[in-house]
């Protein structure tokens, strides 16, 4: 299953039709093929990495709430993570979506309804419609031209917050990770052994990760589910609980075993990946690679997207293209600019220079910084 575009209406502060496409816009050379593209059928591509930059709160944390909530509803045909969903969910969400699983397109709509029992604390799937069609290389301009897609007769009887969408792809399986740039998360050491467990993967994986984010460790092991081991380059260890292992690593490396955890489960199933803050608690440089991880074919070998909001606007130096730059943009309502389309950027310039540049006026307000300055002069 690969996603191609996601339309959501009333989501948050959006503004309506608030449209996140993967799909490339603009002409595919034969580099972009190489390295900025995925070809998962016949001349039908998607973005390796999709990025999404804007000022300090102009949605851009919104934007990949957004891709969390689809990939929830796709991987386990429920919206699971609703704590913050309820937060800002004044009217019932739309969402049009199109993807594409094992030689077909499809489009999935529904409405999303917050269940009238508070205490359920769950959302339901209202007004649910599947359309289908095979692929051909002949639609491969044609994809969003819904004419010829044939609606599916949905036989199965669900539960009102479980989706249709489990006629198609039938088994609960994580077709997309977030991870927020709340580190709580990244306090539940335990859980990145687990994921190792799921993908069948000794743990030597783990040695070199940690040799990446301190080289004072050696390697990091779980006796249970709160003691560790910590192995030292220098041969000693200690064994420490959850909490003590929380304070000893810095926030970066703790931050960094969860991220490449996610990274490796990503990569090794083909599984896109969500990232709020790329650059939280990480060194520019070791961002650079992990991005440029998810362009390289021989480690990408199963057409995983990675999807990042970013405020190192360098990042954007490594995309040869343009159409997989996002902008958010709010004022009354957030919306998304595409620097392609919207721009008409030539992808050979440098992005990090238009973006220092104000171009896409995304720069702090000059005025606002001055008024904090007179205000420290008092």
């Amino acid at each position: 299953m690969k996603l191609l575009r996601v339309v959501a209406n009333n989501f948050k502060l959006c503004e309506d039709n608030f449209t996140i496409s993967f799909v490339p816009e603009a002409n595919k050379t034969a580099d972009d093929k190489e390295f900025e593209l995925h070809e998962i059928d016949e001349n039908l591509f998607v973005y390796t990495t999709l990025g999404i930059i804007g000022k300090n709160a102009s949605g851009k944390t919104t934007a990949v709430d957004l891709l969390a909530l689809v990939y929830d509803i796709f991987s386990f045909f429920k919206v699971k993570n609703t704590l913050n969903l309820f937060l800002m969910w004044h009217n019932d969400v739309n969402l049009d979506i199109t993807f594409y699983h094992e030689g077909s397109l499809y489009r999935y709509i529904t409405d999303l309804v917050i269940d009238d029992n508070p205490l359920n604390n769950t959302v339901n799937f209202k007004n649910e419609k599947l359309y289908k069609r095979p692929y051909y290389k002949t639609l491969a301009k044609q994809i969003f031209d819904y004419n010829k897609y044939i609606e599916l007769p949905i036989t199965t009887d669900l539960p009102d917050d479980t989706s249709i969408l489990y006629d198609v792809l039938k088994e609960i399986t994580i077709r997309g990770f977030y991870t927020s740039s709340d580190d709580l998360i990244y306090r539940l050491y335990s859980n990145v052994f687990n994921v190792y467990k799921m993908i069948n993967n000794n743990h030597t994986i783990i040695e070199s990760i940690l040799k990446m984010l301190d080289e004072h460790l050696d390697n990091i092991e779980m006796i249970n589910e709160d003691k560790f081991l910590i192995y030292y380059t220098d041969k000693s260890k200690i064994q420490v609980t959850g909490k003590e292992l929380y304070s000893m690593l810095s926030s970066g490396t703790s931050k960094g075993i969860w991220l490449f955890t996610y990274v490796v489960y990503s990569l090794k199933n083909g599984t896109d990946l969500v990232i709020d803050e790329i650059e939280n608690h990480f060194h520019k440089t070791l961002v650079e690679n992990l991005v440029n991880l998810y362009k390289d074919k021989s480690v990408n070998k199963k057409n995983a997207t990675l999807i990042f909001t970013t405020h190192y606007c360098e990042l954007l130096d490594l995309f040869n293209r343009s159409d997989n730059i996002y902008i958010t943009k709010y004022d009354k309502k957030i919306r998304l600019e595409n620097v392609y389309r919207d721009y008409n950027f030539r992808p050979e310039l440098s992005k990090s220079k238009k973006f220092y540049s104000n171009a896409f006026n995304t720069n702090v307000n000059y005025e606002s910084l001055m008024d904090f300055k007179r205000e420290l002069m008092k």
